[in-house]
């Protein structure tokens, strides 16, 4: 249904009646979440509250965007959204919780039963993109080493839980001894122990291991449920493909909005003003660094009134250095962001960067710089030596584009940003006000000495 049919029905009366709400709950919950944000908060907050249960109310509240979800609860009694996190996975629940202020944080757990606060509390101190803030607690746990038999009727006494395929034994101080699968489990004896089938080399994530670290491992082990421990090999908790997937998307668009200089959620989900207060100041950012290109231009302004035609390519250099500073610390950012790079093959990476772009500013300088040498006389009637100008300028100004695209990642890490950042307005003002300078000295120096 259109978001427009939605408003109209919120708008038909006052009070929407039963029959408004059977339409609305007719409707998929994760499409509603996804549209939210095109609602008023007045009705946001109308159609949350004439969903008919509180499985469809939890879907909405955690599938959709944070400022949406920060409107719905804010109507909400902390006794009301008490009772609706405590039926909501554990690892949800902690995830929302997160976005409230320490006291309303407070406010809502003191409402809850002890245990199920207790157990949010814990999960709340993991950061939200680490193992610890991706797991679940919930997860097949066998002790000892029972018969298959008697694992199998365990699993029948829980007949309604769904049952993940993964199971783990431990010890009686919960240190992991291992793992089988539930396949494992129906092709052995009725009284083989679990000692005897169970796979005694287990993948594994510590609590403190990042999102990219726990999707590289999955990957590789081909495995759609890995285990978090700590540092005694203790189990906390399982994490799910799907918690993995969900984080990885939001991580990489994080980066990708990040890297063009807007909001670090979803752009869609925000308002106009949220909008223009999340890009002006990158925007501020170019508009100093367009100040400091305009400077170099102005001291080099006698040799521009002088040898005007070399002003025609400053737009071609600046834009082809703008390009290689940008794919490498693309590279960079991406191969950092899914755990291709590492601390082992960093420098390689950022050396191979470096040799790319050095290369491709002496492979365009030639080729530009033979161009313009063999036209700047009969088209241009300008000094053949500005083929030489242009060669040379755009060498340097990708060299140095080169340089600065591939090296500010790592120093963004250094210093403990996120180095999504230095891809975005950053790179690009450095490469404007680099290759500015370099092409405009390059000029300065041909045209007076030569």
């Amino acid at each position: 249904m259109p978001i427009e049919e939605i408003k109209a029905l919120l708008e038909e009366t006052a009070e929407p009646g039963p029959v408004v709400a059977a339409k609305i709950n007719d409707l998929d919950p994760y499409e509603l979440a996804r549209r939210l944000h095109e609602l008023d908060p007045e009705e946001k907050v109308c159609l949350f509250g004439l969903l008919d249960s509180d499985e469809k109310r939890q879907t909405l509240l955690y599938e959709t965007d944070p400022d949406s979800r920060m409107e719905i609860q804010d109507s909400l009694e902390p006794v009301a959204l008490a009772r609706l996190l405590e039926d909501m996975p554990e690892d949800e629940a902690a995830d929302i919780l997160q976005e409230h202020t320490q006291e309303s944080r407070d406010e809502i757990l003191e409402q809850m039963e002890p245990r199920d606060a207790g157990t949010i509390k814990d999960l709340i101190t993991y950061e939200e993109e680490t193992a610890g803030g991706l797991m679940t607690i919930r997860f097949n746990e066998v002790r000892g080493n029972p018969t298959a038999a008697d694992i199998l009727m365990s699993i029948k006494r829980d007949s309604n839980q769904d049952i993940p395929p993964y199971f783990y034994l431990v010890d009686e101080n919960r240190r992991l001894k291992g793992y089988f699968k539930l396949r494992d489990l129906l092709n052995v004896p009725a009284q083989a122990r679990a000692l005897d089938f169970v796979q005694s080399t287990t993948p594994k994530v510590l609590l403190g291991d990042t999102c990219e670290k726990v999707a590289n491992l999955m990957d590789h082990e081909q495995l759609s449920t890995i285990p978090v421990v700590d540092e005694n090999d203790v189990i906390h908790g399982i994490i799910t493909f799907d918690d993995v997937i969900r984080t990885m998307q939001d991580l990489a668009s994080e980066d990708i909005f990040t890297m063009v200089g807007t909001a670090k959620v979803d752009p869609f989900a925000k308002s106009i003003g949220g909008k223009i207060t999340a890009r002006a100041p990158w925007l501020f950012t170019t508009f100093i660094g367009g100040l400091a290109s305009a400077s170099i231009i102005g001291a080099f302004q006698n040799a521009l009134v002088e040898f005007a035609t070399i002003v025609l390519f400053i737009p071609f250099v600046i834009g082809l250095a703008g390009n290689v500073g940008i794919q490498g610390a693309t590279v960079i950012v991406r191969g950092l962001a899914t755990g291709d790079i590492q601390d082992d093959n960093l420098h390689t990476v950022i050396r191979s960067e470096l040799l790319v772009g050095m290369a491709n500013g002496m492979i365009f300088g030639v080729l530009c710089g033979t161009f313009v040498w063999l036209v700047a006389a009969p088209l241009l009637r300008a000094s053949p030596l500005l083929g030489l100008t242009v060669g040379s300028g755009i060498f340097l100004a990708v060299g140095l584009a080169s340089v600065i695209g591939s090296l500010t990642p790592r120093l963004f890490i250094r210093m403990g940003i996120d180095p999504a950042i230095s891809t975005g307005p950053f790179v690009t003002v450095l490469n404007d006000i680099s290759g500015v300078a370099a092409y405009l000295a390059t000029a300065w120096a041909t045209f007076t000495y030569i």
